[in-house]
């Protein structure tokens, strides 16, 4: 029986595919564009908190709007209460990471 040597490649032999594009993980550099005012942003990262923390007091104060004027039990079209929804349940998501995690607990319930 001959052996046959076909020059055949199945996969390429360099593949590069960026996972977080604008990440650097050389402590962290985050370039997210250019800002009209980049002390200002640095100032505000510095002083009030990380975008993530920034973003979660947002979340948090959203979730007590849609909750103060019940939102869900409006008269609204099943696809906005559905975005209501999943929102809610990020931030609920969220609040469980949070304390698996051992972070100080924060509620919306007012």
């Amino acid at each position: 029986m001959a052996t046959v040597y076909a020059p055949i490649q199945m996969a390429p032999t360099n593949l590069s595919q960026p996972i977080l594009p604008g990440w650097s993980f050389s402590l962290f550099s985050i370039d997210l564009g250019e800002s009209s005012d980049p002390a200002l942003e640095r100032a505000a990262v510095e002083r009030v908190g990380s975008y993530g923390r920034q973003l979660g007091h947002l979340a948090e104060a959203l979730e007590v709007v849609i909750e103060r004027l019940q939102l869900l039990e409006a008269d609204l079209s099943p696809e906005k209460k559905d975005a209501l929804k999943v929102f809610l349940g990020d931030v609920a998501a969220i609040r469980q990471l949070k304390a698996s995690a051992g972070a100080p607990a924060t509620t919306a319930s007012a």
